[in-house]
């Protein structure tokens, strides 16, 4: 068993978004906290073979997967297939925060801390 502190994880930088660690079992599992400072946000990009299930935390945000654009907030949680082109823009006036799961984890990439 492992457990963990998602607030120890929210830390926010004015400088880029952070990404901190939750767990990362390798070829199984990765899950991690995004936090964004308004206006932060993510490129679109795809995560090969692996599925992504976001749950925004905390804050609002301008979601985008395959040129669908559609606003997130608090309490909602998104589901998208590996495949599928996906962004996300922090577009309100106070800080977001995302838990996020990607399964399998195929690309050690995706496990580095920013």
């Amino acid at each position: 068993m492992k457990i963990q502190n998602i607030a120890e994880k929210i830390v926010y930088s004015e400088e880029k978004l952070t990404k901190r660690i939750l767990f990362n079992e390798e070829e199984k599992v990765l899950n991690f906290i995004l936090n964004f400072k308004p206006g932060q946000g993510v490129p679109p990009h795809q995560h090969d073979e692996s599925a992504l299930i976001v749950q925004v935390l905390f804050g609002q945000g301008e979601l985008t997967i395959d040129e669908k654009s559609q606003n997130v907030v608090q309490g909602d949680v998104i589901y998208c297939q590996g495949q599928e082109y996906f962004s996300i823009k922090n577009i309100g006036d106070k800080d977001m925060s995302l838990f996020v799961v990607i399964a399998p984890n195929h690309n050690p990439d995706f496990a580095k801390e920013v």
